[in-house]
């Protein structure tokens, strides 16, 4: 009775190691998964090799770029200013996503964004980036995420650095129109 009592406690301990196991070891993407860097509103942050600084986040129903690209529907739009910290080999503003829930949103390439746009060491660029979402999406919070290609993989998603801002979607003013800000360097 004894060694029943003994094998049964042994399984249970051994199951509960097997659990905590499984719990504190990390998933497949951990060694690729990119280092992110918390930022806030008007407060410039670095995550490797990007250099930003969100300046205003506002939601509208119509945006407008400075060569006269205009587009209705519920609009994000992220004024910001952006410059690459290390190197300017490859270097352009490619991640540019919002996450909210469990849905990703990707920054619009349509209209003169920000996005793709090539930046410089040490020498910001202003501009804005523009997330069209459904008018349900505006809801709670979001987490907005920049980023450049590291320099060893120039082709895929950031490795090293993403800058990540929060972004409490139902306190935002919903405005009927908004300009893009114009690509440019930073004053």
């Amino acid at each position: 009775m004894k060694e029943k009592i003994l094998v049964w406690s042994l399984t249970v301990v051994l199951l509960a190691a097997a659990w905590g196991v499984s719990k504190a070891t990390l998933t497949d993407d951990a060694a690729t998964a990119p280092f992110p860097t918390v930022a806030a509103l008007d407060e410039p942050v670095a995550a490797r090799n990007l250099a930003a600084t969100v300046t205003d986040v506002h939601v509208a129903t119509r945006v407008t770029d400075a060569e006269g690209w205009t587009a209705e529907g519920t609009w994000l739009v992220v004024d910001l200013t952006a410059a690459t910290v290390v190197t300017q080999q490859s270097a352009t503003l490619r991640l540019a996503e919002l996450v909210i829930g469990d849905r990703t949103f990707t920054a619009t390439d349509r209209g003169t964004t920000l996005v793709g746009q090539r930046l410089f060491t040490g020498v910001p660029r202003s501009g804005s980036i523009a997330f069209e979402l459904p008018a349900d999406a505006l809801t709670g919070s979001g987490v907005l995420r920049l980023g450049v290609p590291s320099e060893a993989s120039p082709n895929d998603v950031p490795l090293d650095g993403v800058i990540e801002l929060t972004v409490r979607l139902d306190e935002l003013p919903v405005e009927v129109d908004a300009a893009l800000d114009e690509n440019g360097w930073a004053r």
